[in-house]
């Protein structure tokens, strides 16, 4: 028997063998197929001064490795939600991924002439309008009334008509924009303003607090902003609309990378 062993350990074939599996150990420890995350000497102090700032006073030596630690933690819980797509399923992460995204993409405007702010507030005019603003007379009722026909006819025949009270913006509304009686009153009364004639009453009108017959009293229509009194808000929307047009150019050329199939 061991001269058998002995012919065996002599044989090429097995040395050749041996040698293989040797080999292919090696080689398994040298190249390590498991991600790398790196504590690096730049990482351990970024670390370090976010802790100073956050708690007045430097790590210790455990503070420190305790944050290493955690950083690893953070890291390994990081990459095992991207490997298992749950960017991909949940909105709120994918949108904040994508507005981050717009943000790498975009570039920074140089800082805009007179005219060219000029230029971009006339062809947006519709944009830096004031609000209409409307005076109105509010006759309120929490429930619809049965006799509402006979009390609008009374009140276009000038009677004084008594509602419920309560309603937070009582009986005479002064000067009011349109964006707060829409919601305080609701879509449809703000319909029926745009279209009445002052003084015309109309009713009764359901909102999200009961009914209510209104009339028009008074109405500022709406009208241009002057460019002097809102420069700063036409200078951001310009910086606004370069920054996007540069987002749009870029993705342009990133639609190249992907094929868009329909089914």
């Amino acid at each position: 028997m061991p001269s058998r062993l002995t012919r065996i350990m002599r044989d090429p074939l097995f040395v050749f063998c041996l040698l293989g599996a040797g080999c292919f150990l090696l080689f398994t420890l040298i190249t390590d197929e498991r991600e790398v995350i790196v504590l690096s000497d730049t990482l351990r102090a970024n670390l370090a001064d976010d802790f100073t700032l956050l708690h007045g006073r430097p790590p210790s030596s455990a503070d420190l490795e305790e944050l290493s630690d955690r950083y690893v933690a953070d890291e390994i819980l990081f990459r095992e939600a991207l490997a298992r797509g749950l960017h991909l399923n949940d909105a709120r992460m994918r949108m904040m991924l994508i507005e981050k995204m717009r943000f790498l993409l975009a570039d920074e405007p140089d800082e805009p002439t007179d005219e060219a702010l000029v230029a971009y507030y006339a062809d947006n005019l519709d944009r830096y309008t004031s609000e209409p603003r409307y005076t109105l007379r509010n006759i309120f009722f929490r429930q619809r009334p049965e006799e509402h026909e006979a009390i609008l006819e009374a009140l276009r025949e000038g009677a004084e008509i008594r509602g419920d009270p309560g309603f937070w913006l009582g009986e005479e509304i002064i000067d009011y924009h349109a964006s707060v009686l829409v919601n305080v009153l609701g879509p449809e009364a703000l319909a029926k303003l745009e279209a009445m004639q002052p003084g015309e009453w109309r009713g009764p009108i359901a909102s999200p607090r009961g009914y209510h017959f209104l009339r028009l009293d008074g109405t500022v229509p709406r009208r241009p902003l002057r460019f002097a009194d809102i420069s700063a808000q036409v200078r951001e929307d310009w910086s606004n609309a370069q920054r996007n047009a540069s987002i749009a150019r870029r993705l342009d050329r990133l639609r190249d990378d992907y094929a868009i199939r329909e089914r």
